[in-house]
């Protein structure tokens, strides 16, 4: 006895990709997006980091925006990442306290703004701080339920080894 042959599916392989096909680009354009976001948040911690090496040791030969200079080369144009990104205020460099990060003025007080505690007033084994704030957009903010803004800051905190 023969078998009968085989029943055509035409077109089954086209609408079985159509259904696969977009919930495997919102996958992997999910994890491109969430990569973006770690990846920008990794440079920021990089480059306060490295900022506030630079600050501690150099209390007395460099000024602040020197030390902004420095923190934005080091998050090589990652900064044009962040919304409304502007070196002179989304780097804040400071004197601070060293268990919560507030900025303490000359007299060790704190004070409610960064500006008012400049980070060459910080003795030896006193706080500095180099903080980077800012706004990272997602380019599809949609994947993985991301908002469309998130707030992203990277602050490294170290003692003074200058004065």
């Amino acid at each position: 006895m023969r078998k009968p042959p085989p029943r055509r599916r035409r077109g089954s392989t086209l609408v079985e990709t159509a259904v696969v096909i977009p919930v495997a680009l919102l996958f992997v354009f999910g994890i491109l997006e969430y990569s973006r976001l770690v990846m920008t948040r990794q440079i920021l911690q990089n480059a306060v980091r490295e900022g506030a090496r630079l600050a501690v040791v150099n209390t007395q030969n460099l000024t602040t925006a020197q030390v902004q200079d420095y923190v934005d080369q080091k998050l090589a144009g990652q900064g044009a990442q962040l919304q409304g990104y502007a070196k002179a205020t989304s780097i804040q460099v400071y004197k601070a306290d060293p268990a919560t990060g507030n900025p303490l003025d000359a007299n060790d007080n704190v004070v409610g703004s960064w500006t008012l505690a400049p980070f060459v007033n910080a003795q030896f084994g006193q706080g500095i701080a180099v903080r980077v704030t800012g706004t990272y957009q997602p380019v599809l903010p949609s994947f993985l339920y991301m908002g469309s803004n998130i707030t992203v800051q990277a602050m490294a905190v170290m003692n003074s080894e200058a004065n």
